[in-house]
């Protein structure tokens, strides 16, 4: 059984604050998230890095603070297959270069919500967001899809430091070259091959279900 929503009926969609003054920053506080941090954290998944704002003084500046489980997207971009998108696991704030997609989880899976956004392309303003369609299916149903997918995304995470370990072993096992070498070939067809069976199903499952 599916039902048919519109993403603002089942998530909450906000704009970020202007950033705030320099005097509000500590190094203790709420992890704030610009565009250009939304890309860093993408390579290497640090919040703790990030600039953090002492929201206890919110009342001076404007300031967003959004929920763990928010998907965080750059407003620029959404076209693009490679577009920045984050899961925040903590609170954090947002600047008025991103945009943050709170979802109420007794409807849609937060998890089952960022993979569909990573599919969804769109060639309008970030605003179009609030008018997507999307079928959902009950949501212990999202929560079965979401952990096939989270499992072919761990995979895909350490593709590069597995890669690297491997293709690292020659310098220690010198006599064992080729084989290696054929080892770490099969290992990236296989990378290869994981990351068609994301795409092919995220196609498969989210073809369907979006107006």
């Amino acid at each position: 059984m599916v039902k048919r929503y519109r993403l603002d009926e089942v998530a909450k969609i906000e704009e970020g604050k202007i950033v705030p003054k320099k005097k509000y920053f500590t190094n203790v506080g709420v992890p704030l998230i610009t565009a250009e941090n939304l890309k860093k954290l993408m390579l290497n998944g640090d919040i703790e890095q990030l600039p953090k704002v002492n929201i206890t003084f919110k009342k001076h500046f404007k300031c967003a603070p959004v929920p763990a489980k928010t998907i965080i997207l750059t407003k620029a971009n959404l076209k693009e297959t490679n577009k920045y998108i984050y899961q925040c696991e903590t609170e954090v704030c947002i600047a008025n270069d991103v945009i943050a997609i709170i979802p109420d989880e007794t409807i849609i899976f937060s998890d089952y919500l960022l993979h569909f956004l990573r599919w969804y392309q769109t060639n309008k303003e970030w605003h179009h967001l609030y008018h997507i369609s999307m079928d959902l299916p009950m949501i212990d149903i999202q929560h079965h899809v979401a952990q096939v997918l989270n499992t072919i995304q761990l995979l895909l995470k350490k593709r590069a430091s597995l890669m690297t370990a491997v293709e690292g072993l020659p310098q220690h096992f010198e006599n064992l070259s080729n084989q290696i070498d054929n080892h770490s070939e099969s290992l990236q067809n296989g990378f290869s091959q994981a990351q068609y069976l994301y795409n092919d199903l995220l196609h498969k499952i989210f073809k369907i279900n979006a107006g």
